[in-house]
């Protein structure tokens, strides 16, 4: 329980001019009371909570960093896009609308400004200069196109032929040592004689 928003609840309670009328309710018995707080920010970077519409006689509460709550400063205070509100003894005693900035008109003549250059003819130069050459590289890339399509044609014929032919078995050839080599080169050599 957050024994200062109670007895902030008291003290709006009892500022507030709604008195029970309802003879229901009993003495000492605290009828029901709903808030609708609302959170603004300040021009000062405060936060405040408002209990319902802003208006004169409501009670406002500033909300510190670490979360605590206690009734707002006295004083005028800014909140953002809303209004200007004064603050007394923790309620809105007076509500201000924002002031709007003037705004500056600036005349400013035709001659003062940078004169304006026709500058389609050369746009329309550079866009008839651009087709051509946007022609040209088409024209290339046709050509490109059919050359790759001869080479895959090319290379597809080639990929169905054989890679090499059927080779045939080699006849065995046996070698002799060196010592039987040198003796039948002797008797071819003495056969020529």
């Amino acid at each position: 329980m957050d024994i200062k928003a109670e007895l902030l609840k008291i003290k709006s309670y009892l500022m507030s001019s709604e008195l029970p009328t309802d003879p229901t309710v009993e003495v000492g018995e605290t009828p029901a009371v709903e808030h609708n707080f609302a959170e603004y920010e300040t021009a000062t970077g405060i936060k405040v909570k408002i209990d319902g519409e802003i208006a004169v006689g409501v009670p406002v509460v500033a909300i510190a960093e670490d979360g605590t709550e206690a009734p707002a400063p006295d004083g005028e205070h800014e909140i953002l896009g809303v209004a200007k509100i004064v603050v007394k003894d923790g309620l809105i005693a007076e509500i201000m609308p924002l002031e709007e900035e003037p705004k500056v008109e600036v005349e400013v003549e035709m001659a003062d400004v940078m004169p304006v250059v026709d500058i389609t003819a050369e746009l329309q130069d550079r866009i008839v200069k651009l087709e051509g050459k946007l022609d040209e590289l088409m024209k290339k890339f046709e050509g490109m196109t059919k050359a790759t399509e001869a080479m895959t044609a090319v290379v597809e014929e080639i990929s169905t032929l054989p890679t090499a032919e059927v080779s045939k078995p080699a006849s065995f050839t046996y070698l002799y040592p060196k010592s039987k080599q040198s003796a039948n080169i002797d008797k071819f050599f003495q056969a020529l004689k």
